[in-house]
């Protein structure tokens, strides 16, 4: 597992020896028993180990149990694997406890284990297939932060990473994450979770940060407006100074709703927007409007490197079911042979892009040298009604298409010019929008197969289901 540094809040310093405590339980120390049942055998192995080792025995293998653990640190939980074999050594150690002629067998076994479990993801019910992980040298392998990695976009920036054999740390407080999204992950060595609210300092050691963290569907943001701006300014402040200290470059997920109802249409990077500063979305726009300007300012004045990335309407699996968008809300209504509800007349304008493409663009935005703010989305745009009908049809559904108020502040028309990202980062969306679609019904039908029902959350709904 990646090695962790951490200082949260305004905890007490603490030794290395002592933060080693606090991270992993300690081995119990070896007695001599007195009780004449337990005899020289109890002395040495705990109850436990007693029994996985004749279960072993009787049946051929050694059992090496798994655990999943929640170790508090300083405020923080940091989710690991136990045992954790990371060296031969170890692996050597554990065979010593089989009789010898069964342990050449077993060493084999262990080390085969150990060997897939360095170089793969565990499959999960949300995750079906394996991931298959590089190995890479020490001077190309990074230790990337991923603040809000177990969201929707998130966990598959985090997929990405870990195929490429990078070292990742997901920081998320689960506020609108999901744990099932990083599943797979959670056993595997070059992977690290810490539950933590990046409105709080944290210390870590990384050479990159990828800082998505933040609600971003209307119901959610709207849900605690102030704790959707904290999380916009403190929680990029923080990740600012952390990027500073360490020398890491550091990407910020803004978004399109920084140009508010825009006039200029498609929209540039150059255009400035068009925010009401007090409507019911302003908490969000505004927020990454400042989250924006702290970068640059670092950039200034600190020698930062920033990288900013204005994300326009994205879909795909993970998405969670009670967003509130557009994708989902259609999606989910369409499958359960619900009204498919639309709030407004349903002219105004969406455009909407796979979540593979925007990963990939991600990718390439830090990579790259250019820093100055990139749109990413798909240019092709639908009206809302239009979508609902392809939607409809796509699902073979019997709903009703229903029209109701139009939420205060939506956008008319939303639609990227991605001239200045195929020009300075060398992408452009790949995925169809009927290909995306495909892949996020199947999903949302397995969602729906497991959950049985699913209310959609509309404009006024409030707190998101875990």
């Amino acid at each position: 597992m990646a090695r962790l540094q951490l200082r949260a809040g305004k905890s007490p310093a603490q030794s290395p020896a002592e933060r080693d405590n606090q991270t992993l339980p300690q081995r119990r120390t070896p007695t001599k028993s007195t009780s004449s049942s337990g005899g020289g055998m109890s002395s040495f192995f705990s109850r436990q180990s007693v029994m996985m080792l004749a279960v072993g025995l009787l049946t051929g293998y050694v059992i090496l149990p798994i655990f999943l653990i929640e170790t508090k640190i300083r405020g923080d939980y940091v989710y690991g694997r136990l045992p954790q074999i990371t060296t031969s050594d170890e692996v050597i150690n554990r065979s010593r406890m089989l009789p010898e002629n069964d342990r050449s067998a077993a060493l084999e076994r262990l080390m085969e284990d150990r060997d897939v479990m360095a170089h793969q993801s565990l499959p999960t019910s949300t995750t079906p297939q394996i991931m298959r992980t590089k190995t890479l040298p020490d001077h190309h392998r990074k230790k990337i932060l991923v603040t809000g990695g177990a969201g929707f976009v998130g966990s598959h920036l985090v997929d990405k990473l870990m195929q490429q054999g990078h070292e990742v740390i997901v920081v998320d407080n689960f506020f609108t994450g999901q744990k099932k999204n990083i599943a797979h992950w959670l056993h595997h060595p070059n992977f690290s979770l810490v539950v933590h609210d990046v409105t709080e300092e944290i210390m870590l050691e990384v050479d990159q940060i990828y800082h998505l963290a933040c609600p971003a569907s209307p119901p959610h943001y709207q849900y605690n407006p102030v704790k959707t701006i904290k999380t916009s300014t403190m929680g990029t402040l923080n990740m600012l100074g952390l990027a500073k200290r360490v020398k890491a470059r550091i990407l910020l997920t803004s978004t399109s709703e920084i140009y508010g109802d825009p006039q200029e249409h498609p929209q540039k990077e150059s255009y400035w927007g068009n925010v009401n500063t007090v409507g019911p979305r302003s908490c969000y726009d505004e927020g990454k409007r400042v989250a924006e300007t702290m970068m640059y300012s670092y950039k200034n004045q600190n020698h930062v490197e920033v990288r900013v990335a204005r994300i326009f309407n994205t879909f795909g699996p993970r998405m969670h079911p009670n967003d509130g968008r557009v994708v989902s809300n259609f999606i989910i209504q369409a499958l359960q042979n619900k009204d498919m509800t639309i709030y407004g007349a349903g002219e105004q304008t969406r455009s909407f892009q796979y979540v593979s493409d925007l990963v990939e663009g991600l990718h390439a935005l830090m990579n790259g040298k250019y820093d100055m703010p990139v749109n990413l989305g798909n240019p092709d745009e639908y009206s809302v009604k239009d979508f609902a009908e392809y939607v409809h049809k796509m699902t073979e559904s019997q709903s009703k298409i229903e029209f109701l108020p139009k939420s205060q502040d939506d956008p008319s028309q939303r639609r990227p010019d991605i001239t200045t990202a195929k020009e300075k980062i060398g992408w452009e969306p790949q995925v169809t929008v009927e290909n995306g679609l495909k892949k996020t019904i199947e999903y949302f039908q397995s969602v729906l197969d497991e959950a049985g029902e699913i209310i959609p959350t509309g404009p006024g709904a409030a707190k998101p289901e875990a």
